[in-house]
């Protein structure tokens, strides 16, 4: 109603030197325009019902989201690194990004994980999940990672099974959120504070502590 109230107040307007309508001029016209916004209304409700059921329908995740090795974090997630952990992203190996790619099919890096060897395993760290630019993403894409477990899980779990060949990774959690996540994604606590471990050999007891004394002893990473 408010829209036919402006195109009526733009009728008179227009038509304050002209000649007068008669009323059966005027309703014509009226419903004319009753019917036209009526139409609009309708196409707009109509679209953003398709909206909506784009956003519902079914999404493959191996479409939108890829984990890529890159050699130069600094390319693609320097900014999003230091406005994170307030410091310049490691210029050692090795660099693991979350690609998101659109309709559009134009690439977003949105999560980036660090490994850094450590004997013959590897230690997980620097793990950022870029908020902004997740937001951008279209509500039904956004459901589905979420109902995935999130990107820094999707992102873990594919790491993980690249890595799989080194005995251990470890990861120093001290957040409880992401401690839960991590548990989601395959770490395991250990005797010691904060650190997380993924078991991929078969190892006694005694190499395992071993392994984790090793780790202790370098503190936080």
């Amino acid at each position: 109603m408010a829209l036919l109230t402006r195109i009526r107040r733009l009728i008179r307007a227009e038509d304050a030197g002209a000649a007068p309508k008669s009323a059966a001029e005027a309703a014509a016209e009226e419903s004319r325009l009753a019917v036209t916004a009526g139409a609009s209304e309708r196409r707009s409700r109509d679209g953003a019902s398709a909206s909506n059921r784009a956003d519902c329908g079914p999404v493959d995740l191996e479409r939108i989201i890829r984990v890529e090795e890159v050699a130069n974090a600094e390319f693609y997630i320097g900014d999003l690194f230091r406005r994170r952990f307030r410091s310049d992203p490691p210029d050692y190996p090795r660099h693991f990004i979350g690609v998101y790619r659109g309709e559009s099919r134009t690439l977003l890096p949105v999560g980036y994980v660090h490994y850094s060897p450590f004997d013959d395993a590897w230690l997980c760290g620097g793990l950022v999940i870029d908020e902004r630019a997740y937001r951008t993403l279209p509500k039904g894409h956004r459901n589905a990672i979420r109902d995935a477990g999130g990107l820094a899980e999707l992102m873990l779990r594919e790491t993980f099974a690249r890595l799989r060949q080194a005995p251990a990774i470890w990861g120093y959690v001290g957040d409880k959120q992401s401690e839960v996540v991590c548990l989601r994604a395959g770490f395991r606590h250990t005797s010691a504070r904060h650190v997380m471990v993924v078991w991929n050999a078969d190892l006694s007891k005694q190499e395992e502590e071993l392994r984790l004394a090793r780790v202790v002893a370098i503190g936080p990473f």
